[in-house]
C-alpha cells in the first residue's frame, strides 16, 4: 500500500515480471474517483499481511491515521547524521502516540545500507538501546538489493541469488514481524536451506501467502 508520492513501491512493482509470486499494489496516493477511501484500501480478505510504504518526514494528523492503523511500525535509517536526526524527532512523535495509550504497537528499526563499524552505525544502535526499541534488522550496502528493486523481485526472487549473510539479515526481520502475525496457513518465512561447497545458496522453498504491497 503506496502512500509515498514518490511511489518507489509502485515503481517497483511495475517492473515485475508475470511468472514470480503475486503481489497486489494499492495506490494510496491520492483518492480514487467514484469509490470511498475506505473501499480504495480495502485489501482483501485472504490477505494476511498489509505494508503500508509511508513518506519520510510523517508528522501531526498524517502521522497518527496512520499509526493508528497498524500493528507494528518499522522505522528504517541510514548511516547519515541527517537521518539519525530524524529518527530523533520522529521517536518522538512515536512516544507522544504511545502515551496516548497506544502502547499494544510493535516498534522496531532497521538499519539500512549499514556500515557497522562506523560511528553513525554505533549512535543507531545507542538510540535503540536508550528508547527500548529493538534494532531488528541490519541490511548492508550491497548490490542484491538495488539489483532486485530493477528487476521487481525481492532478494528470494533474485535468480542471482545473494549471499548467505544477505539472507540472514532479511531473515531476522521476517522472523520477528511474524512474531505477530496470526498463524493462517504456511509461514511466509523460507526455510533455511544447506548450502554445497563453492555454490551459493537458492532458495526454493513455497511461494509466500498473499499480502498487499505498495
Amino acid at each position: 500500500m503506496d502512500f509515498d508520492p514518490q511511489r518507489s513501491s509502485s515503481q517497483w512493482l511495475e517492473q515485475r515480471a508475470g511468472e514470480l509470486p503475486p503481489i497486489r499494489a494499492i495506490d494510496a496516493t491520492r483518492p480514487s474517483l467514484g469509490t470511498t477511501r475506505t473501499w480504495q484500501l480495502y485489501s482483501g480478505n485472504g490477505t494476511d499481511i498489509v505494508i503500508k510504504d509511508t513518506p519520510a518526514g510523517l508528522t501531526g494528523n498524517r502521522l497518527t491515521e496512520l499509526f493508528n492503523r497498524a500493528d507494528t511500525v518499522l522505522i528504517p535509517v541510514m548511516n547519515s547524521v541527517i537521518d539519525l536526526n530524524a529518527l530523533d524527532a520522529f521517536i518522538i512523535e512515536i512516544r507522544r502516540l504511545m502515551k496516548m495509550g497506544r502502547k499494544e504497537k510493535r516498534i522496531g528499526l532497521i538499519a539500512n545500507r549499514a556500515r557497522i563499524n562506523s560511528t553513525a552505525y554505533k549512535r543507531i544502535q545507542e538510540i535503540a538501546e536508550s528508547n527500548d526499541i529493538p534494532l531488528v534488522a541490519t541490511l548492508h550496502d550491497t548490490q542484491c538489493y538495488p539489483l532486485a528493486m530493477e528487476a521487481g523481485m525481492s532478494v528470494w526472487d533474485h535468480q542471482k541469488s545473494p549471499s548467505a549473510k544477505d539472507r540472514k539479515q532479511i531473515r531476522s526481520l521476517l522472523d520477528w514481524i511474524h512474531e505477530a502475525v496470526p498463524k493462517s496457513g504456511k509461514r511466509a518465512v523460507p526455510e533455511p536451506e544447506e548450502e554445497r561447497p563453492g555454490e551459493e545458496s537458492q532458495w526454493s522453498g513455497e511461494r509466500l501467502p498473499p499480502f498487499a504491497m505498495g
